[in-house]
């Protein structure tokens, strides 16, 4: 890893410098992303990578444009390279909407460190020999369990600093690990059913495998003798993890830049009830559950926890200094990086947990169906209707209880109908990586899908 500091003296000069240019404001960002990852297959450490990336990218606002430019070099010649190479950006650039290079006045310096100690213990030798033995604990949960065919444990770490020409300087940090096991087993009728599971955290010594194998096991082993069902309108319970998938799938329909743009159908509708009473929404920056926590964005604003459905009703749009602009209105605080440009992302995610248990919401359902997983996500969703049609399985419900597996089948409809339809929320939340932290979703119940299965 390259010394921040050097970095920071590169930016500092390319600001400098940018001025006689033409640039009336200026921002310069660094990023340094540093990650290790160890696969596992047959017994092996298959693959074994470590690398870093790093990089400062440029923008300048010239002539009412903003011009962007990127590097990996740190040198006088590439100030100079940067800053024509912005210039001549904005010569060819025709965007009507302003763009922003932002300081608040009574917060120019911001500094937030979350990595931790337990960082150290990310060793190739301490991935290798977690990794070989989960995989051989794998394969002993069953005779059926034929093979492991993906098993990955990952590490990254890094900072983002970025200075601008109104006085900003910026720092944050985070650093985590992932874990991941995706294997195969054969049904007594031949036929080949495959499942995984995942684990998230910042200490490796906080691994449960027994929990992680118990999860496992479920995903994979519940779906012997899973076969289609017949087609109807059922009521479903979906499991946390699909809630997810789902909820994911749709989620840009909230960000203003999108509305802007006419992708949307939500554009114009803050205010409104969109969804059922049972359903809260909230961007969560420094929710004290997740791993990451966003106590300002890429913009220089000051992050704040807030509502984007409020028990129904479409509160706010996620903004950025230049849609909140378009909009007459303020950022969110969710104007974020992708690549040189500012987009808008969310934080933590967190869909408000309800009381009930996840059995509690099947028994609530009596006949139904259970949901746990959907597929095709890119190919079998229009975001911007909110109609899909999804390959699922999943589990009866019969007598309130889970009854037998269910696989081959499609549910279909129409989002915005979906979540008008949730009838309960479960308290039985999990956490995957989403945003610039985390999406946290419960289980939920749904009073009406329409299912496709056996004629």
């Amino acid at each position: 890893m390259m010394d921040i500091k050097i970095a920071e003296e590169f930016m500092i000069k390319l600001i400098a410098e940018a001025s006689k240019y033409g640039f009336e404001e200026c921002e310069a960002s660094y990023s340094d992303d540093i990650t290790m990852s160890v696969e596992i297959l047959k017994g092996e450490v298959s693959s074994y990578e470590q690398s870093t990336s790093q990089g400062v990218s440029f923008r300048g606002l010239k002539n009412g444009q903003m011009g962007y430019c990127e590097t990996s070099k740190f040198d006088d010649e590439a100030v100079r390279y940067m800053l024509e190479s912005a210039s001549e950006n904005c010569e060819v650039l025709n965007d009507e909407d302003r763009e922003f290079i932002y300081c608040d006045e009574n917060n120019k310096d911001l500094f937030f460190s979350q990595t931790t100690e337990a960082y150290n213990k990310n060793t190739y030798n301490r991935f290798a020999e977690l990794g070989l033995a989960l995989e051989k604990a794998i394969l002993a949960l069953d005779s059926r369990i034929e093979a492991v065919d993906y098993l990955s444990i990952d590490c990254s770490r890094g900072p983002v600093l970025i200075i601008n020409s109104k006085g900003l300087h910026s720092y944050r940090d985070s650093d985590g690990v992932s874990i991941y096991a995706g294997c195969r087993a054969t049904d007594s009728d031949g036929s080949i059913k495959s499942g995984g599971h995942y684990w998230i955290g910042n200490d490796i010594d906080k691994f449960d495998m027994d929990a992680f194998l118990a999860k496992l096991s479920e995903n994979i082993l519940g779906k012997m003798g899973a076969r289609s069902c017949d087609s109807g309108t059922y009521k479903a319970v979906f499991t946390n993890e699909a809630f997810m998938q789902f909820m994911s799938a749709f989620l840009s329909n909230t960000f203003a830049t999108v509305m802007q743009k006419g992708l949307s159908l939500l554009a114009g509708r803050e205010g409104e009830k969109i969804a059922s009473e049972c359903l809260t929404l909230k961007d969560v920056p420094m929710y004290e559950d997740a791993l990451t926590k966003v106590p300002f964005d890429d913009e220089g604003v000051l992050t704040t926890e807030k509502a984007i459905i409020d028990k129904g009703v479409f509160a706010t749009a996620l903004y950025n200094l230049k849609s909140a602009n378009k909009a007459g209105t303020a950022s969110t605080g969710n104007g974020f990086k992708s690549g040189s440009t500012i987009g808008v992302s969310p934080t933590n995610l967190l869909v408000v947990p309800g009381e009930k248990t996840f059995d509690e919401l099947c028994a609530e359902a009596g006949e139904g169906i259970i949901i746990t997983d959907l597929s095709g996500l890119h190919a079998g969703v229009n975001a911007i209707s909110g109609d899909f049609s999804l390959l699922c399985e999943g589990y009866l419900i019969e007598n309130g209880k889970k009854g037998r597996p269910v696989e081959q089948i499609t549910a279909a409809g129409n989002f915005y109908e979906i979540i008008k339809n949730i009838t309960a929320v479960g308290s039985d939340i999990i956490n995957i990586p989403a945003g610039m932290g985390e999406f946290f979703t419960p289980s939920v119940l749904v009073s009406e899908v329409n299912i496709s299965g056996e004629a």
